[in-house]
């Protein structure tokens, strides 16, 4: 650091101008030291604050990627969660099938055992008709009831009344012609299967099962029927 104390007195005994080329040259050695600190110190609050925004820019990065693989594994996770509960409701679905079409064939045996041709032949007597009716009775409260749709035993409890009453008129045997056709038509429609064995959705089944149910209404007022189911 100059001596300021030296410069002035050589100022005031009047100093050569020499002296003074020498104060300037000084001060501008000061000037520039600061400005020189001054711009090092600038430059490295800048590059200090660069490496910060590098910093958080980096972070948020990491942040944005960690979140982005988190909602894929999720994402993933739910679609391997609902793959698994379709595939095993299809296997259930397509068990609970096997196991109707197993179970239905007997019931559809005793269907046919009242045909039209049965009646018109006089092979269908009361008596028959009663055994008929036992047999879907057992039918009901087996294995077919239990896989059967409400709509489905319903219609099968329809038949049984309507056989178990039947008394050789026309007037008994258009009831029981009536139930076996909604049975029939209940039956198909447990097994997905269409009037032209064409298979159904959701939507149409639903559809067949209230039109048979609009149909059986009537039907149980007539034969007085109550389900004890």
């Amino acid at each position: 650091m100059p001596d300021f104390k030296l410069i002035i007195d050589a100022l005031i005994k009047g100093a050569p101008t020499a002296l003074y080329i020498a104060l300037v040259g000084i001060v501008w050695q000061i000037v520039y030291a600061f400005v020189k600190d001054f711009l090092a110190h600038k430059e490295a609050v800048q590059k200090l604050k660069l490496e910060s925004d590098k910093f958080d820019f980096q972070s948020k990065v990491e942040k944005l990627r960690f979140e982005h693989q988190r909602d894929l594994d999720k994402q993933r996770f739910d679609y391997e969660k609902l793959k698994w509960r379709e595939q095993l409701s299809l296997e259930i679905v397509k068990r609970h099938l096997d196991a109707r079409l197993e179970v239905y064939h007997s019931l559809w045996t005793l269907i046919r055992s009242v045909a039209r041709h049965t009646e018109r032949s006089g092979e269908l007597t009361p008596d028959q008709c009663k055994a008929i009716a036992t047999e879907i009775e057992g039918w009901r409260y087996g294995i077919g009831g239990l896989l059967a749709e409400e709509t489905t035993r319903d219609a099968a409890l329809a038949l049984q009344t309507a056989l178990w009453k039947y008394d050789s008129t026309p007037a008994g045997f258009s009831k029981v012609r009536q139930a076996r056709g909604l049975l029939r038509d209940a039956l198909r429609a447990d097994l997905g299967l269409g009037v032209n064995s064409e298979g159904l959705n959701i939507f149409g089944v639903t559809g067949i099962r209230v039109g048979i149910e609009e149909k059986l209404a009537p039907l149980k007022t007539e034969l007085k029927l109550e389900s004890d189911l």
